[in-house]
């Protein structure tokens, strides 16, 4: 088997298996489901349980993807070779996290985890930004992938780093000790995501899943769980800053290459 044809079909293969190991226990009754897992580590920044709702979107996008990309048309098309190994790399990681979780809990082994998915999917986002859009599958599959992938990712690296530190006893998740903790991890995880943007003028996708996630913190900090209004008025206010980061920088994105002319 060629490289080209294992990164074809992984590809493939990997974005189907991402359904399945997030249904080991939900469906098939191995280890434990992502709720019970959640709440076994809950602390301030973990969002709402609805906005977790978003994989099923990522996990669509990547299954289209896959499809796209084992297409005899498109299978060294320069989209396939330039991000199919850290996509490979991303679904790979996405399923291992998922096993991991539902057999072992929570803990700093996620946490290794869920970083070099991240790792994985912020590669696959700079390289797609710097890609002329070429047809619809970059307008439709590539950028919404891997802006909401990289996105929602950089969100939920922080909230796992939360819940293994409350694990390990390194943090509280109530008081105000829970609460600054809290605060610190939000600014932390908002200072990636606007360096990301930052860095790639604007990324709408991108920008639209870390704020479903800082919405889902809100949320869960006023009406889905203990009331904690300090938490929530920060995550409020830096998705705030976010979406104006993005509009602007979007803004001089589409600006420059006119002023270049």
């Amino acid at each position: 088997m060629t490289s080209n044809t294992l990164r074809t079909a992984l590809n493939l293969v990997l974005p189907l298996l991402q359904p399945l190991a997030g249904a080991m226990a939900p469906v098939f009754g191995i280890g434990m489901t992502m709720a019970e897992m959640s709440a076994a580590s809950q602390t301030p920044v973990t969002p709402a349980a609805y906005a977790f709702s978003i994989w099923g979107l990522i996990f669509a996008l990547a299954i289209a993807w896959g499809i796209w990309q084992a297409l005899p048309a498109n299978r060294d098309s320069v989209p396939a070779r330039r991000l199919g190994w850290p996509l490979a790399g991303a679904f790979a990681c996405s399923i291992l996290w998922m096993v991991l979780a539902a057999l072992l809990g929570n803990g700093w082994h996620l946490v290794v985890v869920i970083l070099l998915l991240l790792a994985c999917a912020l590669t696959a986002f700079f390289i797609a930004r710097t890609e002329p859009r070429t047809g619809w599958a970059d307008s439709w599959i590539v950028h919404p992938l891997t802006g909401l992938f990289a996105g929602w990712v950089a969100a939920a690296s922080f909230a796992n780093i939360a819940g293994a530190a409350l694990l390990s006893g390194a943090i509280r998740a109530d008081g105000a000790a829970g609460t600054l903790a809290a605060i610190l991890l939000l600014l932390a995880a908002a200072a990636v995501a606007i360096a990301v943007l930052w860095t790639a003028r604007g990324a709408p996708w991108f920008a639209g899943a870390f704020a479903w996630a800082l919405a889902g913190i809100a949320y869960a900090n006023t009406l889905e769980r203990e009331l904690n209004v300090v938490v929530a008025l920060v995550a409020v206010g830096l998705l705030v800053l976010l979406l104006a980061v993005s509009w602007q920088r979007g803004r001089f994105g589409r600006a420059r290459p006119a002023t270049q002319q």
